[in-house]
């Protein structure tokens, strides 16, 4: 069976909130970032 781990780290960037995403499969590293704006929606996470 394979493993699969991810992180969100969310972060403040002047002037917007930004999410970095990252994921680890089969020994390899996926990331994504993602600009929410400056005042994200709990429905934007």
């Amino acid at each position: 069976m394979d493993k699969v781990s991810g992180r969100l780290t969310v972060f403040f960037e002047e002037p917007f909130w930004v999410g970095v995403f990252e994921r680890i499969s089969e020994g390899k590293l996926s990331v994504c970032k993602v600009t929410f704006g400056s005042e994200p929606k709990d429905y934007d996470m």
